[in-house]
């Protein structure tokens, strides 16, 4: 029990209504999602992370050109690194940059 609860409590009743309160295990930002939204707004919880590889030329030139804005990233230049344990295995490594010849960094052991 957090100490701030603590001060408000003034009797016996008082502590077991705070332990009958029932704990939500969702955030509010969760809880956005399972509204029943209009059609025009969708709350996505997972981030649609950007791969080029992933994108694939079609033979309609119209979609080429809307395609085109798809292959550039917003950090151009810099590698997209999944640091997380628990997305390793959802998302993986996007490498942008191109290695440089003769460069070995001994620090990092690349």
């Amino acid at each position: 029990m957090p100490g701030s609860y603590l001060n408000e409590m003034r009797s016996v009743s008082d502590v077991i209504s705070y332990y009958e309160t029932p704990v939500r295990s969702t955030s509010s930002y969760e809880d956005l999602a399972t509204l029943d939204l209009p059609h025009n707004l969708h709350i996505q919880l997972d981030p649609v992370r950007f791969n080029p590889s992933l994108v694939k030329p079609s033979q309609d030139r119209e979609k080429n050109e809307q395609m085109k804005f798809m292959t550039r990233t917003a950090y151009p230049g810099r590698d997209t690194v999944v640091s997380s344990i628990r997305y390793k295995r959802k998302y993986c490594d996007v490498k942008t940059t191109k290695p440089k010849v003769g460069y070995v960094n001994h620090y990092y052991g690349y």
